[in-house]
């Protein structure tokens, strides 16, 4: 018997994109699944879109916010959806991949091994197949400023393996790990919650692998030295500065204010000889604000312009209760 799942996908403003990510999804051979499609408050004309094409779709759950509350909320808002329906495990996916077929099948059976509470695919650059951007990374606290594509595990295998956390883009939690450690803490808003997930799922005794025989494509990286919009670069300074804050021993601190410290100098040297003097100014407010302790929708009113916010909020992370 199949386990149900339910897969999230979150769209925002996502177009095309949106539409080829959940074909992607729906083309899965796999009984036991079900949509839940999550639009962040996109444009009117994005929304009708969506609802012209899936609102009468039976395997499809519509959700449609009337505020953008981010990745982290918005599949917050998700899962919600799909713990109501009776998942027993709930896919993750962003509007900017692929799942190849027999992705999530493969998933779903790693998440069947016993004490496992995450699991991830193999992620590779949709604008070269042949670039691998995910196997599973090695997470550790006092490297939480070390560039994740440093951290890769890179060995091909075949069957899943423990690693210490996932990309984003795509991971499986199963219903058991979120009642136990909750979902994403939406102060977060974008970036870095879901390694913030993946500590928490970790602490509460869960195992987190990947599958890697799970192919999905990814179309969305953003490093800190390549890609960056002025928002996605406040936030990663914010944001990181906040997950060091939540999880770092005094000690840890020995290795992570140097690297950090770093990180942010050559990307603002990179950044600078660019000419993207607005990259290098949110890298200044992000991280000025996660040393302050600021949290939720950053203060920038560019930023909040740019995300279609009427009215900025986030909520504060609740745990379970709230989430289910």
């Amino acid at each position: 018997m199949s386990v149900k799942a339910g897969i999230v996908v979150l769209s925002w403003n996502g177009g095309e994109q949106t539409l080829a990510c959940v074909d992607s999804v729906r083309t899965q051979e796999y009984p036991g699944k079900f949509l839940v499609l999550v639009d962040n408050n996109s444009q009117p004309e994005q929304r009708e879109l969506l609802r012209r094409r899936y609102i009468a779709a039976a395997e499809v759950r519509c959700c449609f916010l009337d505020e953008n509350r981010g990745y982290a909320g918005g599949n917050n808002a998700g899962i919600a959806v799909a713990l109501a329906q009776g998942a027993e495990v709930v896919v993750i996916v962003t509007q900017d991949v692929i799942l190849a077929p027999g992705a999530l099948a493969a998933m779903v059976a790693a998440a069947g091994e016993a004490g496992v509470g995450i699991v991830g695919p193999t992620v590779v650059d949709a604008r070269d197949p042949r670039r691998v951007l995910s196997m599973g990374e090695r997470v550790r606290i006092p490297w939480l400023c070390v560039p994740r594509t440093l951290l890769r595990y890179r060995r091909p295998r075949h069957a899943p393996y423990d690693v210490g956390g996932v990309l984003g883009c795509v991971m499986l939690l199963t219903r058991r790990c979120l009642e136990s450690a909750g979902g994403f803490d939406e102060e977060f808003f974008a970036y870095y919650e879901e390694v913030d997930l993946c500590l928490r799922a970790r602490a509460h005794g869960f195992r987190i692998v990947c599958a890697p025989q799970a192919l999905v494509t990814h179309d969305g990286m953003r490093g800190f030295l390549a890609g960056f919009t002025e928002l996605s670069a406040e936030l990663k300074a914010r944001n990181l500065v906040r997950l060091m804050r939540r999880w770092a021993l005094a000690t840890d601190w020995l290795l992570l204010a140097p690297t950090y410290c770093l990180l942010v100098a050559v990307s603002v040297t990179l950044y600078g000889l660019r000419g993207r003097g607005d990259v290098i100014a949110a890298l200044a407010r992000g991280a000025v604000a996660g040393v302050r302790g600021r949290s939720g929708v950053p203060d920038s009113l560019a930023g909040a312009a740019r995300l279609g916010l009427a009215a900025p909020s986030a909520k504060p992370y609740q745990g379970p209760p709230e989430l289910l």
